[in-house]
């Protein structure tokens, strides 16, 4: 299997996996299981900084093999299609998000390892329904990709 695509698809099961930890965090919270809601939650954040560091690899590798950063969306077809329109439409806010929930990720992190639990609750109320949105559109994301031929389109294309 050729690099670009084991990336992409280990970036997308880090997602996953990181959306099915939040999901299963926040039941646990839901029944009262603060411990097993902090062991979730922490796997949930060290399976997204794992993430973070195998995505900006994967931007490193892209740049190194094919002299870019990024794989364009069904690039043989010029203009708006619907699939097109409905890509960006989740991929703009998926970035931007992704961006900006990240320090306050971190910040509910060391609210919660202060003790700061009050603190910590009135953060995540906004905090965790953008995490799980951003969790949920990378593999979303990654299947546009995937499924288009956009990746074995742009990995084609490597030096052999």
């Amino acid at each position: 299997m050729d690099t670009t695509i084991l990336l992409s698809r280990s970036v997308a099961a880090l997602n996953g996996l990181a959306t099915v930890l939040l999901v299963i965090g926040y039941l646990a919270i839901r029944r009262g299981d603060r411990q097993a809601h902090g062991k979730f939650m922490g796997l949930a954040f060290l399976t997204s900084a794992l993430f973070l560091g195998v995505y900006l690899y994967s931007k490193w590798h892209l740049w190194a093999v094919l002299g870019r950063t990024n794989i364009t969306y069904r690039p043989e077809i010029v203009g708006l299609t619907w699939d097109k329109l409905v890509y960006y439409i989740i991929l703009v806010p998926h970035i931007i998000l992704a961006i900006v929930v990240t320090p306050f990720i971190i910040r509910a992190v060391l609210l919660a390892r202060a003790g700061r639990f009050e603190d910590h609750k009135r953060l995540t109320r906004v905090v965790f329904p953008v995490w799980l949105y951003v969790s949920i559109t990378g593999v979303i994301v990654w299947a546009f990709m995937e499924l288009s031929g956009s990746l074995a389109a742009a990995t084609s294309k490597l030096i052999p």
